[in-house]
């Protein structure tokens, strides 16, 4: 079995801050057990993010969330795109299939990218399309939204987290572009739903050679 998401989190803090700074930051983390309530998820990751800011500065935290995600990229969606990349020899023709490709729950599986100079930007689609179509409310809509177990927990319980956990997110579709070009990419949070917007668009900054 895999770790955790906290047990994740925990290494990663370890890893890029040191052993002192993770035992702050994940204090009371084993009080929530196995099972925790959305409450306590809700509470528990709202003061371990204020922790995390008070300690850590902008960048390592960024590492440290982008370091955290639990999810592998499916590779055979990396490998087949880096094959027509290469094939096709423009990133806007990758572009254009990748934005027409409708098979989450007839939207953009790959997050609708469009380019403009060396910048992608995607935004997210919905975790469940057909609820978030049929949401009758901002707080049904935002739930059917997010991807992300703990953040919908603190929706749900209206507890305000730091919008720096949602770098956490970004390592998902980090993992396909730099897999796609073969090289590191910076990536940049411009919307997400912790500050307060009602969808997520993340900006993959890339090496001006590849274009």
């Amino acid at each position: 079995m895999g770790m955790s998401w906290p047990e994740r989190f925990a290494r990663s803090i370890a890893d890029l801050a040191g052993e002192a700074v993770k035992k702050d930051i994940m204090e009371g983390n084993k009080r929530l057990g196995s099972r925790p309530t959305p409450s306590q998820r809700a509470k528990w990751i709202k003061g371990a993010m204020e922790r995390l800011d008070a300690l850590v500065d902008e960048e390592t935290r960024k590492q440290i969330m982008i370091n955290t995600c639990p999810h592998t990229y499916p590779r055979v969606r990396i490998e087949k795109l880096r094959k027509q990349y290469k094939q096709l020899g423009s990133l806007d023709k990758l572009l254009e299939i990748m934005y027409n490709d409708k098979s989450y729950g007839g939207t953009s599986y790959y997050d609708c990218p469009q380019r403009k100079g060396t910048t992608v930007y995607i935004t997210k689609v919905p975790c469940n399309p057909k609820s978030h179509r049929e949401a009758k409310t901002a707080l049904e809509r935002k739930l059917a939204y997010c991807h992300c177990p703990w953040i919908r927990a603190a929706i749900k319980m209206q507890e305000p987290v730091s919008p720096i956990f949602c770098y956490c997110s970004v390592s998902w579709d980090k993992q396909l572009w730099e897999g796609i070009l073969e090289t590191p990419v910076n990536v940049e949070i411009l919307k997400s739903l912790l500050k307060g917007d009602d969808h997520c668009v993340h900006a993959f900054h890339l090496p001006p050679d590849v274009l």
